[in-house]
C-alpha cells in the first residue's frame, strides 16, 4: 500500500475517532457515536494490517475468535448494572496489554542483538510503568464497584506519603532501566 494512500486513511481513521468522541459526549448521539469510532477503528486496523505486509493471518484470526466469543459471553451474561465493573476490567486488560507489548519489544531487540538506544529504553518504560499504573489503578477501582473492598476514599494515614515514594522508587527504576 502506497504511503500516501496509508496516511490518508490514518487521517480518515483519526477524524472517525474525533467525531466518534464528539457523539459520546450526548445520550441523543452517543449511539452514531460509537458506530463512527468502531469504523475509524476497523479503518486502522486493516490499514495497519495491509501496511505491515503480514503474511500469516493466523494468529490474528485467532485473536479475533477469541476476542470475539469472549466479547459476546460478556455482553449477553453481564447486567447493565456491572457495566461500570466490567469497564474497570477491561481498561486494565489494555493496561497490562501496554505493559506486555512493550517487554515483548525488549525481547525483540535483545533478541535481534540491536544495540539499545535511550529513546527506545524510555518508551518501553514510560509503556510499562502507565501500563501498570492503569492495571493496578482499574483493578482498585474494580474491586471498589464490586464491594469486594470496602472503604471510604478516605485512605491510610500517610498514604499520600507512601504514594510519593512509591512513584519515586519506580521512576528511579525507570531511571536506572533506561540508563543500563
Amino acid at each position: 500500500m502506497p504511503a500516501q494512500l496509508t496516511n490518508i486513511a490514518y487521517l480518515i481513521a483519526s477524524v472517525l475517532f474525533i467525531y466518534g468522541l464528539k457523539g459520546l459526549t450526548k445520550p441523543k448521539t452517543a449511539r452514531r457515536g460509537n458506530v463512527l469510532s468502531a469504523v475509524g477503528m476497523l479503518v486502522a486496523i486493516i490499514v495497519t494490517l495491509l501496511q505491515q505486509e503480514i503474511v500469516d493471518f493466523t494468529w490474528i484470526i485467532i485473536g479475533l475468535v477469541v476476542g470475539s466469543v469472549i466479547g459476546t459471553v460478556f455482553a449477553v451474561t453481564i447486567e447493565m448494572t456491572a457495566m461500570p465493573q466490567l469497564v474497570a476490567i477491561f481498561n486494565g486488560f489494555g493496561g497490562i496489554a501496554s505493559a506486555i507489548v512493550a517487554l515483548t519489544e525488549l525481547i525483540d531487540i535483545r533478541m535481534d542483538h540491536v544495540p539499545f538506544h535511550s529513546d527506545t529504553m524510555i518508551a518501553i518504560g514510560l509503556s510499562v510503568f502507565i501500563g501498570m499504573v492503569t492495571f493496578t489503578g482499574s483493578l482498585v477501582a474494580f474491586t471498589k464497584l464490586q464491594e469486594l473492598v470496602k472503604g471510604n476514599g478516605l485512605g491510610a494515614p500517610l498514604q499520600q506519603i507512601f504514594n510519593a515514594l512509591i512513584f519515586i522508587v519506580a521512576l528511579f527504576a525507570l531511571t536506572v532501566f533506561v540508563i543500563n
